[in-house]
C-alpha cells in the first residue's frame, strides 16, 4: 500500500510538472505570436542595407548632374532623412517586444536554519513564476507600438517629400539666379552698344551729350546689379549643398534650363489627394488610433494581473530512516493576483487616456483645416504662375521686343528721345525676368503640390 501511495503521489506530481511545463510553453508560443513581423519591416531592412552597406553605390555629382541626381543623392545622404528613418526603425523594433509577456522570474533560497518536517529537514528552495496581464492588455500594448511605428513611418515619408521639395526649390532658385545673371549680362552688352551709338551721334553732332550720360548711368546701374547677382551665387549654391548634404569640395553648375509641365490643376482634385495621401495627416490618424489603444490599456488598469508559479523544496532524510516518505522533496504550485484597489489612481489613468485621445482628435481636425487653407493658397500660386508664364512668353515679351525695336529705329531716325529707348529696354528686361521668375515659381509650386499630396502632378 505504501508503495502504491508513493507511486500515486509521484504520478500526480509528474502530471503537475508536465502541466506547468505545457503552460509555460503555451505562454512562450503566445509571446512569440505577439511579436510577429510588421509588414513594413522588409522595407526598413532594405533601406538599412542601403544606408549601412560598405559597398554602397557611389553617386557622382558633377557638371552633368541633373535634378534627379541631386534628389537621389539627397535620399541616400541627407542627415534629416536618416534621422527620421532611424526613428521609424526604432519604433518598428519596439513592436517586436511591446506585446510580449513579462520575463519569468526564477529564484533560489537556501535555508540557513533547516526547517524540520516529519519527512526530513528542508534545505533549499527553487521557484519559477510568470506574471500574466489581464486579457487584452498585451494586445493593447502591441497596438500602441504598432500605431507608434505607423506614425514614425508617415513622418519618415513626410520628411522625404519635404527633403525633395527643399532640394527642388533650391535648384529652381539657382536656375532663376543664373537666368537673371544671363539676362542682365545681355542687357548690359546691348546697352554698351547703344552707348557707342550715342557717342557716334554725338561726335557727328547729331545728338547732344546728355544721351551719352544717360547710357553711362544705366550701364553703371546694370553693372552694380550684375555684381550683386554674382555674389548671390555662393549662398544659393550653399543652400542646395546643405539640403542635399554635399561637401564643399563638390562643384555645382548653375542649371541653364529646367523642366516645367504646364498642367492645369483643379482645386478639388488636389484637395482630395492632399486629404487622402498627406503623410502628416495620415500620421495623425495613426496617432489617434494609438491613443484609442491607450484608452483600452488604461481600462485594464482596474483589472487584476495573474501570477502563476511552481516551487521546488529539496528535503533531506528524516532523523528516522524508517519514516514513511523520508527525504521526500516538496513541490508547491501557486496562483496569485494583484489587487487594483487604488481606484483614484486607476480612474486618473483612464481620464488621462481619454483626454489624450480628444486632444489628438482636435489636433487632427485643426490640421485638416490648415491643410485645406494651404492647398487653396498653393493652387492659387500655381495657377497664377502658370498664367504669368503664358502671358509673358506669348504676349508681353514679344510686344516689348517690338516696342524696343521700334524705339531704336525711331531713335536712329531722330524721331524719338534716347530716354524712350532706355525705358523700352528696361521694360523688356523686367518682362524677361518676370517670365523666368514665373517659370521658377511654377516649378516650385508644382513641387509643393507633390509634397503635400504625395503624388506627381504629371499624373493629374
Amino acid at each position: 500500500m505504501k508503495n502504491d501511495h508513493r507511486k500515486l503521489e509521484r504520478y500526480r506530481m509528474k502530471n503537475t510538472v508536465v502541466a506547468f511545463a505545457l503552460l509555460f510553453g503555451v505562454l512562450w508560443l503566445l509571446a512569440g505570436s505577439i511579436t510577429a513581423n510588421n509588414p513594413n519591416r522588409a522595407m526598413a531592412d532594405s533601406v538599412t542595407t542601403e544606408y549601412e552597406s560598405e559597398n554602397q553605390i557611389l553617386l557622382r555629382i558633377d557638371s552633368t548632374s541633373t535634378l534627379n541626381d541631386y534628389l537621389s543623392y539627397a535620399a541616400l545622404k541627407s542627415h534629416s532623412l536618416r534621422q527620421a528613418f532611424y526613428h521609424w526603425k526604432a519604433a518598428l523594433e519596439k513592436t517586436g517586444y511591446a506585446g510580449a509577456l513579462p520575463d519569468p522570474m526564477i529564484s533560489y533560497g537556501y535555508f540557513i536554519e533547516n526547517v524540520e518536517t516529519r519527512v526530513g529537514p528542508q534545505n533549499q528552495k527553487l521557484s519559477l513564476k510568470q506574471s500574466i496581464p489581464w486579457f487584452g492588455t498585451l494586445g493593447a500594448r502591441k497596438d500602441i507600438a504598432n500605431e507608434s511605428a505607423n506614425v514614425a513611418f508617415r513622418k519618415y515619408q513626410a520628411e522625404k517629400l519635404k527633403l525633395f521639395y527643399s532640394a527642388r526649390a533650391a535648384y529652381y532658385d539657382l536656375y532663376y539666379l543664373g537666368r537673371e545673371i544671363s539676362l542682365t549680362k545681355g542687357n548690359f552688352e546691348l546697352l554698351k552698344f547703344w552707348e557707342s551709338v550715342a557717342r557716334t551721334k554725338y561726335k557727328v553732332a547729331l545728338k547732344k551729350h546728355p544721351d551719352i550720360i544717360k547710357a553711362q548711368v544705366e550701364l553703371g546701374k546694370l553693372e552694380d546689379r550684375l555684381l550683386t547677382l554674382q555674389d548671390k551665387i555662393g549662398p544659393t549654391v550653399a543652400r542646395l549643398k546643405a539640403v542635399v548634404n554635399l561637401a564643399d569640395t563638390f562643384s555645382i553648375v548653375v542649371p541653364a534650363a529646367i523642366e516645367i509641365m504646364e498642367v492645369e490643376v483643379e482645386l478639388r482634385t488636389v484637395l482630395n489627394d492632399a486629404l487622402q495621401n498627406s503623410p502628416n495627416l495620415n500620421a495623425m490618424i495613426h496617432f489617434i488610433d494609438k491613443e484609442k489603444a491607450g484608452v483600452r490599456l488604461a481600462q485594464k488598469a482596474s483589472l487584476p494581473n495573474f501570477t502563476i508559479g511552481v516551487d521546488y523544496i529539496e528535503t533531506g532524510e528524516a532523523l528516522s530512516p524508517s519514516m514513511e516518505d523520508s527525504g521526500k522533496d516538496t513541490w508547491v504550485v501557486g496562483v496569485g493576483l494583484n489587487l487594483p484597489i487604488w481606484f483614484g489612481k486607476n480612474k486618473a489613468k483612464k481620464n488621462e487616456a481619454r483626454a489624450k485621445l480628444r486632444a489628438a482628435e482636435y489636433r487632427y481636425a485643426d490640421s485638416q483645416n490648415r491643410l485645406e487653407a494651404l492647398v487653396e493658397k498653393i493652387v492659387f500660386q500655381y495657377s497664377d504662375a502658370l498664367r504669368k508664364t503664358r502671358l509673358y512668353r506669348d504676349g508681353l515679351i514679344p510686344k516689348a521686343e517690338q516696342a524696343l525695336n521700334a524705339s531704336y529705329t525711331a531713335y536712329q531716325a531722330a524721331e524719338t528721345d534716347f530716354l524712350n529707348v532706355l525705358d523700352a529696354q528696361r521694360q523688356l528686361l523686367a518682362f524677361q525676368l518676370q517670365y523666368e521668375r514665373a517659370i521658377a515659381d511654377l516649378a516650385t509650386r508644382r513641387a509643393e503640390i507633390e509634397m503635400i499630396t504625395g503624388n506627381e502632378l504629371l499624373n493629374k
